[in-house]
């Protein structure tokens, strides 16, 4: 009896909480939080020192936890001492599947430089290779710059810019121009093998390059909404028409730009222009752009005046140049520069940065690209060591994401941040050693 009591008092208890429940959606629009994959995988990475503390010259450590472990604050990860060596002579540049349960490395430099591996995750220091591989030195160099396309783990997009030349006019003195060599290939993730690539100069203006402004980076690939065209990001040199070695004179900079290929065949690149940034946009060891709801991509810039921006492209993969979100102007700082970003959904992202007058130390930002507002993210200890600049991976699953925080040399942990809430909650703990960090979770 008393069961049946307790059971029916329980029953009724269960319905007013629903009602309550539906009540606060209906009259204060409470959305439920999304908790995403609750079986993902998470791989830890870290990088080992070369010459120079935090230089990440030495390599890549990673080890992996399930997504529990990974937000246990109780958890301690030494992935230094219990990982697993990627091989990749410098920092490996990873990319994980949508699940977790395949890591992909393409070594960056040395004797296995270009060559692609997949790993599947099984915990701990288990990476098993797969025995597949497809090394895209021959076309990329050995140190390709790629990432993963958001298409369902199907598709890695590696660029390069190679064998920059300065040409002269007929005399064999007047300067003409400077240009590389700019490579596309497309790589089949799941066969393992290039679906195809495309080598071709791509020149600026021809104002432009008479002053001696080049391409000198590609990267940040990004692929458009209707996914017929892939955006890739651009790094932009100069030199001395006088001298055609590298100007180091106070120039004035030319509007950042993006190189637009047709995809899946990457043919017919051209160069489209931004009217309200002079910066790069080729970011450095992370995504650097995005595909958002609303059809448009969002990109950031670096080495921008009047500090980093995010620029956006619309669905005719044109610029739209009456978006101008300035992170100086949002974040109340001057000199602001994007180390790292990730888009999390519905309009916010979470940004790794820097600024003027820090020292290079790291900073996170919650930024929301509807609005133009971005707020420093309370909650993460700010140390002076703390340094993004080669941070590399982020983990988005439902609404929240999994980042690493570590000062050089210095013990940090996982940080869990809510993108619907805006809450922080910090996970396991990162073990560190001297000129080492941790540089992303996959």
């Amino acid at each position: 009896m008393k069961n049946r009591i307790f059971n029916l008092f329980m029953c009724a208890a269960v319905v007013a909480a629903f009602s309550l429940s539906s009540c606060e959606n209906d009259n204060n629009q409470v959305d439920s939080i999304d908790l995403g994959n609750t079986e993902r995988k998470i791989t830890v990475a870290g990088a080992l020192m070369g010459t120079n503390p935090g230089d990440g010259n030495g390599g890549t450590m990673v080890y992996g936890v399930s997504l529990e472990d990974a937000k246990n604050p109780e958890k301690s990860i030494n992935v230094y001492d219990d990982g697993f060596h990627v091989r990749s002579q410098r920092t490996a540049r990873l990319q994980s599947s949508e699940d977790g349960n395949t890591l992909f490395n393409i070594a960056y430099t040395g004797p296995n430089g270009g060559e692609f591996s997949r790993y599947t995750v099984n915990g701990g220091n288990n990476f098993a290779e797969e025995d597949v591989k497809v090394n895209i030195s021959a076309y990329a160099t050995a140190s390709p710059r790629w990432l993963k396309l958001f298409d369902g783990d199907q598709t890695g997009i590696a660029v390069n810019l190679s064998n920059v030349t300065v040409t002269t006019e007929a005399d064999g003195v007047t300067y003409k121009h400077t240009r590389g060599r700019s490579t596309v290939l497309s790589l089949h993730l799941q066969d393992v093998l290039i679906n195809t690539y495309k080598q071709y100069e791509i020149p600026f203006s021809q104002t432009e390059e008479a002053l001696g402004h080049y391409i000198s980076r590609l990267d940040g690939v990004v692929l458009n909404k209707a996914k017929n065209k892939l955006i890739i990001g651009v790094g932009k040199g100069k030199h001395n028409p006088a001298t055609g070695t590298a100007d180091n004179t106070d120039y004035t900079k030319i509007s950042a730009k993006s190189v637009v290929v047709d995809y899946p065949s990457l043919e017919n690149p051209t160069v489209i222009s931004s009217t309200v940034s002079v910066g790069n946009t080729n970011g450095y060891r992370s995504f650097n752009a995005f595909l958002a709801e609303d059809g448009n991509i969002y990109q950031a810039t670096q080495r921008d005046n009047g500090g980093s921006r995010i620029l956006r492209i619309d669905q005719n993969n044109q610029y739209d140049n009456s978006y101008n979100f300035n992170l100086d102007t949002a974040l109340g700082i001057t000199g602001t520069y994007v180390d790292a970003w990730r888009y999390a959904g519905d309009g916010i992202a979470y940004i790794l940065y820097t600024h003027d007058n820090a020292d290079d130390q790291g900073f996170v930002a919650r930024v929301n690209l509807n609005t133009k507002t971005a707020t420093l993210v309370e909650g993460i200890p700010y140390d002076a060591d703390l340094d993004f600049s080669q941070y590399q991976g982020f983990v988005v699953n439902g609404d929240e994401v999994f980042i690493a925080v570590t000062p050089v040399g210095k013990d940090g942990n996982i940080y869990i941040l809510n993108s619907k809430t805006g809450t922080v909650t910090k996970g396991a703990k990162l073990v560190n050693k001297p000129g080492n960090h941790y540089i992303g979770i996959f």
